[in-house]
């Protein structure tokens, strides 16, 4: 009895190796799969807060295994400081994008709130103070996220502080304008999560800006700038 063409065909098909998973496929996916995972952590912990995250849960929104979820985080502290340091990555080069615009150097001052604002009052410190309540009570948490948050707060700093003394103003007055801008910001960031009045907080900020402008006159250098786009 001799074989059918079909049957020919499925015993060729078994007998051929199957090509070997080359280093650069496996890099992939293992890079996708971290992804989907820090994707998924930030998704619990602004749905349940740190105490309410389990791996079980991330990793199924994730689409993975709980297995593979430990193949790439070891446990929970090491998949939220993972998450947290991600995002705060993303808040870095967004910041770097507002830095570089020509508004920026036009004024320094509203370039620098305006990123703050888009961490402080969004879900990224909303994730962070999550961890950070946490953290309070257990130093071995607070020993790893407290890098990432001064990772994020001195990598933003030299980057706005660069964009002041290009605008023209002198060290210690960027660095103040830089730091009372800075404590405006984040202070009602905090205070909207219990009292959310988003137009009110934007008016208080607007007020801010028109005392800014008073406190630190833009310098020679940045007003001829100004003006000149003014006139473009």
């Amino acid at each position: 009895m001799t074989a059918s063409t079909a049957e020919r065909s499925r015993a060729a098909a078994a007998a051929t190796p199957r090509p070997k998973r080359t280093p650069r496929d496996q890099a992939t996916r293992s890079r996708e799969a971290r992804a989907k995972l820090l994707d998924a952590t930030i998704q619990v912990l602004l749905e349940k807060g740190y105490n309410g995250l389990t791996t079980k849960e991330v990793a199924s929104r994730a689409g993975l295994s709980n297995g593979a979820l430990m193949h790439h985080y070891a446990n929970k502290g090491d998949l939220v400081v993972a998450a947290t340091a991600e995002v705060y990555e993303e808040c870095i080069a967004r910041g770097q994008r507002t830095a570089r615009s020509p508004q920026a150097l036009e004024n320094p001052i509203a370039g620098f709130m305006a990123d703050s604002m888009a961490v402080y009052f969004e879900w990224p410190f909303i994730a962070a103070l999550e961890v950070l309540m946490v953290a309070r009570t257990d130093p071995a948490l607070m020993e790893r996220i407290k890098p990432v948050m001064e990772h994020y707060r001195r990598e933003t700093n030299t980057l706005w502080l660069q964009v002041f003394a290009q605008a023209g103003y002198a060290p210690e007055q960027a660095e103040l304008a830089l730091n009372l801008t800075l404590n405006q910001v984040r202070g009602l960031g905090v205070h909207s999560l219990w009292k959310p009045a988003r137009a009110a907080q934007e008016a208080l900020l607007e007020e801010w800006l028109v005392a800014a402008a008073r406190l630190f006159p833009l310098p020679r250098k940045a007003r001829r700038r100004a003006a000149a786009a003014e006139v473009s």
